[in-house]
This record gives structure tokens, sequence and C-alpha cells, in this order.
């Protein structure tokens, strides 16, 4: 039986563009890039876990705005459930703390990085709900 492991993701947004992080050297998936975030520990909520790792990874002070989508992969012999928050506002300036990179770019542009393949249909969750007009509106 797979070890299940609850991982956050942020969708953090500022002025159009959403921000990746490269997977450091040491990490699993080397090299490819991810939304930054991680695990879930005892007794967090998702928000609060979120917050957490933001202000490890990237040393910003941040809140998880909106639940965006949740994703279920194998990687590494282990089950994640991901799942994925959008962040539209945030205090500080991200630096890489535990990430070799980070960029700016579009959430199309995105796509075109070497993501890390369980955040992928997460972007494409958030680009769809980003497009989404209420309904009526033409």
């Amino acid at each position: 039986m797979l070890k299940t492991i609850d991982v956050v993701a942020a969708i953090l947004e500022r002025e159009g563009k959403i921000l990746l992080a490269r997977r450091p050297a040491h990490a699993d998936q080397p090299g490819k890039w991810e939304l930054a975030g991680g695990k879930v520990e005892a007794g967090e909520t998702q928000p609060e876990a979120l917050a957490r790792e933001l202000r490890e990874e990237l040393g910003i002070e941040a809140q998880p705005t909106r639940y965006v989508a949740s994703h279920t992969r194998e990687v590494s012999q282990r089950l994640i459930h991901l799942h994925a928050w959008h962040v539209a506002a945030f205090r500080g300036t991200p630096a890489p703390h535990f990430h070799s990179q980070l960029v700016w770019c579009t959430p199309e542009a995105a796509l075109d990085y070497d993501l890390a393949p369980a955040d992928i249909p997460l972007l494409e969750a958030f680009i769809l709900l980003r497009d989404a007009r209420p309904a009526g509106s033409c």
C-alpha cells in the first residue's frame, strides 16, 4: 500500500502572472518547475499549511484566498493528494529559499515549462476558473 500525503500548492498571482519555482537538484523531480507549497502537517488546515510553506520556501506572508482544485497522483512511490489554492495578495518579495530559481509568467506560458506532472491539471483548472464567466454574460 502506498503512503498517502496531502500537499498544498499556491497559485501565487501578481499583475496577471503566476509564480513558478524550479525544484533543486537534491529534491524529487529535480529541475522540474512547480507551484510552490508543501506537505500539510498534522493539525493544520490546508490554508494554514500553505501560509507556513510560503513563509518557509519564499519568505513571504500570504493568505490563500480561494480553493482552485485537487488532483491525486502517484509520485516516487507515494500517493500525493495535491490541493491548489489561489493566492492573490502577499507581503514581501518571493525569494528562492528552497528552490533553485523562480519565474513569473502568464498561466498559459507556464504550460510551456517542464512542469511537475501533478501540477499541470491544477494549472489547467485555474485557467478555466479564471476564464469562466457568470451565467448570462456575453
